[in-house]
C-alpha cells in the first residue's frame, strides 16, 4: 500500500512499573481512552493501552509488526515519571518513532527530561485540541508547530521552546465517547470508568486538581449516561461504575437528576457505582446520600485526610471533624455499604500528638459505624503546582525526595519538624493496625449487623468490591466465609427473618463437611466429628439441607422420647450453631 494512504497511527500509553495488587490497569485510564476516541472521530488510528511497562513494550511491539506505528503517547504522572522517562527513550531508539509525553507532570518538567527521556514532544493542559493538531503537523507537516498552544519541544538549535498556555475548553460536552474497541489488550473490564466534571472549585494544598485546573466544566447528564450504557453494551462482565470526578456531589439539583437519570438507567442494565463526595456539602444535605444509595450507590470516598481540625484548615479541606462525622452517620443511616477514608500520614505540621489524635478520631468513626468504613492511608506528594509542593516549609514539611525515586507511594518522600521519613513510615503501620484493631474488637463483639456482613460479601462476590472488612476479617474465617456464601449463592438466611408460622417448612444446612479430622474439601471446611457431642452432633448430621426443619425436630423428638424437654434443648443448640455460622436455613 503506498504510504499516503495509510492512516497515521498512534499508541497511548499509561505504564506502570510492577506493583502488588496492580490495581490501577483494572481501572484503567480515562484520559489516554477520551483522547484516543477524540483522534479517532477525526479520522486516526488511535489506540490506549493500561498496563505494567514490560506488557505495554510487547503490546507496541505486536502492533508495530502488524500496522506501522508512527507515534507513541506517554501518559505521566508523579509516580510514573521515572518509567515514562526510560520506556520513552527505549521506544526511541527502538523504533524511531514519534514520542509525545502528556499528563499532569508535564507541567513540572523541561528540557532536562526531554533530553534524558528523548521525547519530541510534551503537551500541557487538557490534550484534545492541541494532540490533534500535533498528529496533523507529524502526519501531514499542516499547521505551524510554534502555534500549537500548550506544547514544549525542543527546536533546531537545541532550545527549549514553551508555547503559549491553551485556554481550558469550554466545550468538553461536545468530545465523542471513549469505547473499549479502541483499548489494547485482553482485559476483561469488570468496571466502568466515567468522568461527569473536570476541573474542581477546591484549593486543597496537597491536590493537583486544586493547584491546576481550578475551572469547573460540566458535562450533560444526558451525555455520561449514554457513555455508561456504551461500556455496559461493550462489556457484558462490568457491573460497577466508578465515576472518576473530585467532586461528584458539588451541585444539588445535579446530583439528583443523575440520581433519577442513573435509576432509569438500572432497569435496563443492573450496576452499583462509586462517587467521591464532600463532607461540607454532604453534612448540609443528608437527603442526597440517601438519594444516591437508592439510585445504587454501593461505595463512596470522603476525603478526611486528618482527625485535627488545624490540620484539615491547613489543608484549605473546608471541612471540619465534625463534618465528616456527621457524615459517617449520615451514611450509616442511609444503609450505604462501603464508605472509604483516607487519612495523610506525615502531612502538615505533623507530630506523634496529631497522629495519636487522628488515630482516636478513626476509633470513634468505627464506633459510629461498625463494618461501613474502609480506612486507608498516603503519604504527601509534592504534586506539580500544589501549595505544599510549592513552600513545604509553610506547613512543617520537608521535601526530601521531590523526584519520588525512593518509593511506590509505599514510602514517604518527606520528613515534617517533629517526624523523620521512617517515624513517619512506622507510624502510618501502627495506624492501620490500631484501626485493624478496633475493627476486629466490634465485629467479634457483635457490633457489626448481620446484614453489614451479608452486604459485603454481596459488594465483593457481585461486583468485586471487596472491602478491608472482607478481605481482613471475615473472609479469613472460613466457616463464616462459606456461611455468606450459601447466603449469597443459595439464597440462604438466618432464622431471624422466617416468619414463625412458616419456618418449619424451612432446611436447616450445615455450612461444614463432617469428618474424622479438621480441613477443606474443596474449598468448603471440614469440621472434625469429635467437636460435636450429644444434641449438637445428631444436629450437624441430620441439617444436611435435604430435609425440614420440621423433620429435624420430629426425629429429635422420636430419638429422644424418654428425656424431658429434648426438643427445646435441641431449639436452643440450633440456634447457638446458627449464631456460630455452622447452620442456615434454605428456602
Amino acid at each position: 500500500m503506498d504510504d499516503a494512504h495509510i492512516t497515521p497511527y498512534i499508541i497511548l500509553i499509561y505504564a506502570q512499573r510492577i506493583v502488588y495488587g496492580r490495581k490501577f490497569e483494572h481501572l484503567g485510564n480515562l484520559g489516554i481512552s477520551s483522547l484516543a476516541a477524540y483522534l479517532e472521530d477525526k479520522g486516526f488510528r488511535a489506540r490506549a493501552f493500561t498496563g505494567i511497562t514490560t506488557d505495554a513494550a510487547d503490546i507496541f511491539e505486536s502492533e508495530f509488526q502488524k500496522t506501522p506505528v508512527s507515534v507513541a503517547g506517554f501518559y505521566c504522572d508523579y509516580d510514573n515519571q521515572s518509567c515514562v522517562e526510560e520506556m520513552s527513550r527505549y521506544f526511541k531508539n527502538k523504533y524511531g518513532v514519534k514520542i509525545i509525553v502528556g499528563g499532569p507532570q508535564t507541567i513540572n518538567l523541561g528540557e532536562d527530561f526531554m533530553k534524558s527521556s528523548r521525547c519530541d514532544f510534551m503537551v500541557r493542559g487538557d490534550g484534545e485540541a492541541a494532540l490533534l493538531e500535533l498528529m496533523e503537523y507529524i502526519s501531514f507537516g499542516r499547521g505551524d508547530i510554534e502555534k500549537i498552544k500548550g506544547l514544549v519541544y525542543i527546536d533546531e538549535s537545541g532550545a527549549l521552546k514553551l508555547n503559549e498556555p491553551r485556554e481550558v475548553p469550554d466545550a468538553i460536552n461536545s468530545y465523542p465517547l471513549p469505547s473499549s474497541s479502541f483499548e489494547l489488550g485482553n482485559r476483561k473490564k469488570y468496571n466502568i470508568s466515567v468522568i461527569s466534571a473536570r476541573g474542581c472549585p477546591f484549593r486543597c494544598a496537597f491536590c493537583y486538581e486544586g493547584g491546576n485546573t481550578k475551572k469547573l466544566r460540566l458535562r450533560s447528564i444526558e451525555k455520561v449516561i449514554d457513555e455508561i450504557r456504551r461500556g455496559l453494551h461493550e462489556n457484558p462482565d462490568a457491573k460497577y461504575v466508578w465515576f472518576v470526578d473530585d467532586t461528584f456531589t458539588l451541585n444539588y439539583p445535579r446530583t439528583r437528576e443523575f440520581c433519577a437519570a442513573l435509576s432509569r438507567l438500572r432497569k435496563e442494565r443492573h450496576f452499583v457505582w462509586f462517587c467521591e463526595g464532600h463532607a461540607a456539602l454532604l453534612s448540609k444535605n443528608p437527603d442526597l446520600v440517601e438519594m444516591m444509595v437508592d439510585a445504587g450507590m454501593a461505595r463512596m470516598q470522603v476525603g478526611m485526610e486528618s482527625g485535627c481540625g488545624e490540620s484539615l484548615e491547613s489543608y484549605r479541606k473546608q471541612t471540619t471533624p465534625e463534618e465528616i462525622e456527621k457524615v459517617v452517620r449520615i451514611c450509616r443511616r442511609a444503609g450505604l455499604g462501603q464508605l472509604a477514608g483516607n487519612f495523610i500520614m506525615g502531612g502538615v505540621s505533623e507530630t506523634p500528638e496529631t497522629l495519636e489524635r487522628t488515630a482516636a478520631f478513626v476509633e470513634g468513626l468505627h464506633d459510629a459505624a461498625p463494618g461501613m468504613i474502609d480506612i486507608s492511608t498516603t503519604f504527601i506528594m509534592p504534586l506539580p503546582n500544589t501549595a505544599i509542593s510549592k513552600c513545604p516549609r509553610d506547613f512543617g514539611i520537608t521535601i526530601l525526595d521531590p523526584g519520588s525515586l525512593t518509593t511506590t507511594e509505599d514510602f514517604p518522600v518527606n520528613e515534617t519538624d517533629g517526624l523523620t521519613r521512617f517515624e513517619i513510615s512506622m507510624a502510618a503501620r501502627k495506624f492501620l493496625s490500631r484501626s485493624a484493631a478496633r475493627m476486629s474488637k466490634l465485629y467479634k463483639n457483635g457490633a457489626v449487623p448481620r446484614e453489614y456482613v451479608r452486604r459485603h460479601f454481596e459488594l465483593s462476590h457481585k461486583y468485586g468490591l471487596s472491602s478491608t472488612w472482607y478481605r481482613f476479617l471475615y473472609s479469613r474465617d472460613p466457616v463464616v466465609k462459606q456461611y455468606y456464601e450459601m447466603m449469597i449463592l443459595s439464597r440462604g438466611v438466618h432464622s431471624d427473618g422466617i416468619a414463625p408460622e412458616i419456618i418449619e417448612s424451612y432446611y436447616p444446612c450445615r455450612t461444614f463437611d463432617i469428618a474424622p479430622s479438621c480441613g477443606y474439601f474443596k474449598t468448603r471446611p471440614v469440621m472434625d466429628e469429635s467437636k460435636f457431642i450429644g444434641l449438637e452432633r445428631e444436629l450437624a448430621v441430620l441439617c444436611d439441607g435435604k430435609t425440614r426443619l420440621g423433620a429435624v425436630m420430629a426425629a429429635i423428638r422420636q430419638r429422644h422420647r424418654e428425656t424431658p424437654g429434648a426438643a427445646e434443648n435441641a431449639r436452643r443448640i440450633l440456634k447457638e450453631m446458627e449464631e456460630k455460622h455452622l447452620v442456615i436455613f434454605l428456602p
